[in-house]
């Protein structure tokens, strides 16, 4: 099961993103379009203080028009390395650092249109320092108990996949089933 590009056109292209509509050959022969987000990739960071709270961020999301409760997580600077762009991160969003850093998944966000990944890292060790959001962030540091944060997605007040996905990966290593 394979789809072959036969043309290809770049619709739109901007700071962080690029979209292109192609016209594929399905592995039947049947022809059809396909639209692609193009995305540099992303880093997510589960966070968990000694005292076993998860280090969310809260901020207004203008594409949902709501404010979300999520992990903190951004994009890597050209030549950036996952770990360092998770440290980074973690300190400009939540001013936390941390002592220990560890890969422990990484995935495609929405590869029906996408091809973004994300990288997720837990972050143990953390210390206290200034907390640098972007210029254009407007971020609170939450500090959730890990069952909270369970309770939080089941009712649906965490909306974001991201940190759904963080969550349970958070829980796991957590408990010493993902090493």
């Amino acid at each position: 099961m394979e789809e072959k590009k036969i043309s290809g056109e770049v619709v739109f292209s901007g700071r962080l993103i690029k979209v292109e509509s192609d016209r594929v050959k399905l592995s039947d022969g049947v022809e059809a379009t396909r639209e692609v987000v193009h995305h540099p990739g992303a880093v997510a960071i589960m966070a968990i203080t000694a005292e076993d709270e998860l280090v969310l961020v809260s901020q207004f999301r203008y594409a949902t028009g709501e404010t979300l409760l999520e992990l903190p997580a951004g994009v890597p600077a050209k030549g950036e390395s996952g770990e360092e762009a998770a440290r980074r991160e973690l300190t400009e969003e939540t001013g936390y650092l941390a002592a220990h850093i560890q890969k422990l998944w990484e995935g495609y966000s929405s590869p029906g249109y996408s091809d973004e990944k994300i990288a997720f890292f837990m972050a143990s060790g953390l210390t206290r320092a200034a907390q640098r959001p972007d210029e254009d962030e407007r971020i609170e540091v939450e500090l959730v108990d890990m069952a909270a944060c369970l309770e939080l997605a089941r009712s649906g007040t965490i909306k974001d996949s991201k940190t759904l996905i963080g969550i349970q990966l958070a829980g796991l290593w957590q408990r010493g089933e993902w090493e």
